[in-house]
């Protein structure tokens, strides 16, 4: 029996996903008996019910501390500087209680792998018990708070971050520090596997004459905007909308998903656009399944900005301010300005055109340190 114990952010549900994505991945393709325990806070719901099917590995859940994440003012895509300088003094505060707790919970379970996206205290825990870990991510915290604090106040997160012993690094990471102490490897987009049926069913419900531009909206599940009643795109009667189920939206032509519907991409394999933050999950569900972008221009957030250099010429999309995006209505020029902007921007090289499937390469990686 191999014990793998896996830490995901809860910060939102995007860690969530594609986390799901690699253990499906792994319990499909392992060779050994495998246990998974899975590490989160708020997200263990959503995680609990993604894997409930997974019968071929012994599954368990293990509560712990979320990450700090963001803090946006209220009602609002915008930063609240103030409130993160204050939780972020708290949060390191609570460094030495939580890794001393961790410590105890993988010896206790005697993990063969650590493997965290992308909580630092994990990655200390199992340094101290000499338990081989791997950081999996598009950025760590240590970056994504660089614009935010003081780089002084962010060494306790440098220092965790250089324990982990192999970084695999998502489109993205490319800025990143270079984490692993014994290597690292980069991968593609990836995203959880959309079902063929579903798929057929819910276009059947939402667009079954196929007449209707379907558009998927979601900012995510962070992120409470307030004025989104709005937007003049939902006055366009040439469009279906189908929006996340914290979006308050009540529409004859918006479709909100379930908040208890767990598999997102299915929503997203029938859109002919995508408009989000961008949120590495749902930009590579797009990615994935070859649907335009339009993304919120959040300069300010450098974790966005990466994933944003990431899709320069390997994706169309288009970055739009908050602003312009409450005046816009999604039209066929609309669309068109998208593809047109790719093509003109486009240098895909061959490696790119011939890319491994990304969830192969993490299950046999992930697969290889504990063989």
């Amino acid at each position: 029996m191999i014990t793998i114990c896996y830490y995901i952010s809860d910060y939102g549900l995007g860690h969530a996903a594609r986390s799901i994505a690699i253990i499906r991945s792994l319990i499909r393709q392992s060779r050994c008996r495998l246990r998974l325990i899975v590490c989160s806070s708020r997200a263990l719901a959503f995680i609990r019910a993604s894997l409930k099917d997974c019968n071929e590995a012994e599954i368990e859940y293990h509560q712990v501390s979320s990450d700090l994440g963001y803090l946006l003012k209220e009602g609002s895509i915008e930063l609240d500087l103030d409130l993160m300088s204050k939780r972020y003094e708290a949060y390191i505060a609570s460094f030495p209680g939580e890794v001393e707790r961790e410590k105890a919970f993988l010896l206790q379970n005697k993990a063969s792998l650590v493997v965290s996206d992308i909580s630092p205290i994990p990655l200390l825990a199992a340094n101290q018990v000499n338990i081989r870990s791997v950081g999996l991510s598009n950025f760590t915290w240590f970056t994504a708070y660089k614009q935010m604090l003081e780089e002084g106040r962010l060494a306790p997160l440098y220092d965790a971050y250089s324990q982990m012993d192999h970084f695999i690094a998502l489109p993205g990471a490319e800025k990143e520090p270079h984490w692993g102490r014994r290597d690292a490897i980069r991968t593609e987009f990836f995203c959880r596997v959309p079902d063929e049926w579903e798929i057929t069913k819910l276009r059947a419900r939402i667009n079954p004459d196929r007449s209707k531009c379907i558009v998927f909206f979601a900012l995510g599940m962070s992120v409470d905007v307030h004025d989104l009643s709005e937007l003049a795109m939902w006055e366009d009667d040439r469009c279906r909308f189908i929006v996340s189920s914290n979006m308050a939206i009540e529409r004859e032509n918006v479709f909100r998903i379930p908040g208890d519907y767990t598999e997102s991409q299915n929503y997203v394999a029938i859109a002919d656009v995508v408009i989000t933050k961008p949120g590495w999950g749902t930009v590579s569900e797009a990615v994935k399944l070859n649907k335009p972008l339009v993304l919120l221009d959040r300069n300010f957030f450098a974790e966005d900005r990466h994933t944003v250099e990431a899709l320069k010429g390997r994706h169309p999309y288009r970055l739009i301010e908050w602003e312009q995006l409450k005046r816009a209505m999604v039209t066929e020029p609309f669309l068109t300005s998208i593809r047109t902007h790719h093509e003109a921007q486009a240098q895909v090289s061959v490696e790119c055109k011939q890319e491994q499937d990304a969830l192969q390469v993490i299950s046999d990686y992930l697969a290889a340190l504990v063989m």
